[in-house]
């Protein structure tokens, strides 16, 4: 069994706790380490969502850009495990961290499968306006689960790999309508809508209809807070797996603006869905 906590998510900062049965993964480090581990006198997100520090072996890194690893050195300093990314992505990040790094560093190459603990991990490319962005394909005990985001596009070797997954954690970055019609500069919705860009809610959908009939647990994610809602992301995707929909846990993860929108959560075999109040106290299971 495989369980997933979502810590942070979106453009203010991602992180993704996967537990197995003997060890635990971070993906992205993207808040501080007081707020992911907490202090001598609070806990952080980790220890609320029923996560384990000890059983951490390792931090898989996506790409260098701020809300996935403005937290890398200090997390990183803090578990003393090693850190994985690309040798691209690796070499960004470390030039942005100033401080000084207490950690192994391991370079990966997209298609090598590597071994960390009981875990099998295999890293594949995604398109976003990165150095050498990846995604990770997790792989315990014959379950699987697959982490996809930052990419403007999802192409069939993509596709490849989330079908191996039993679930993923696939991005729902906006709605198209609300981009376009939003707040943000024109170079900057051009961005967002590009391949290198960021899926929009009708990408997602288009994908999770591929995947259904083999998905378990959709954790749609990086949501934005400006150009997207929950409760559309949600809906899409429930439309997307059509009569698959209560075959499949949908949960929206959101934890930017907990009061205006909060995370959702639609479990199997139930068709209405239920507003949470902080993503990382609600634990997924594979």
């Amino acid at each position: 069994m495989m369980k997933i906590s979502v810590l942070a998510s979106g453009s203010k900062g991602n992180c993704v706790y996967i537990e197995g049965n003997s060890g635990a993964l971070v993906i992205d480090a993207g808040r501080s380490a007081r707020e992911i581990l907490g202090t001598k006198d609070r806990d952080g997100r980790l220890a609320e969502g029923g996560g384990n520090r000890e059983m951490i072996e390792a931090i898989l890194v996506t790409h260098e850009h701020s809300d996935h690893v403005k937290g890398l050195a200090p997390l990183g300093n803090a578990l003393k495990v090693p850190v994985y990314g690309t040798s691209g992505t690796l070499d960004a990040a470390i030039r942005s961290i100033h401080s000084k790094i207490r950690f192994p560093v391991h370079s990966v190459l997209c298609g090598d499968k590597i071994s960390i603990g009981d875990f099998t991990v295999t890293p594949f490319p995604v398109s976003h306006d990165a150095t050498d962005p990846c995604g990770y394909l997790i792989e315990e005990d014959s379950v699987r689960v697959c982490y996809c985001t930052d990419t403007g596009i999802v192409t069939e070797s993509m596709r490849d790999r989330l079908r191996e997954a039993d679930g993923v954690i696939l991005e729902s970055n906006h709605c198209p309508k609300m981009l376009r019609d939003g707040p943000y500069p024109e170079f900057l919705k051009r961005r967002i809508a590009s391949p290198r860009g960021h899926l929009s809610n009708k990408d997602t959908g288009t994908v999770l209809k591929d995947l259904a009939g083999s998905l378990h647990c959709a954790v749609l994610a990086h949501l934005s807070e400006e150009n997207n809602e929950p409760d559309l992301a949600l809906r899409n995707a429930h439309e997307a797996l059509g009569i698959h929909a209560d075959e499949v846990e949908i949960f929206v993860a959101s934890s930017v603006d907990l009061v205006k929108k909060p995370p959702c959560r639609k479990e199997r075999q139930k068709c209405r869905a239920t507003c949470l109040n902080e993503c990382w106290k609600i634990p997924i299971s594979l």
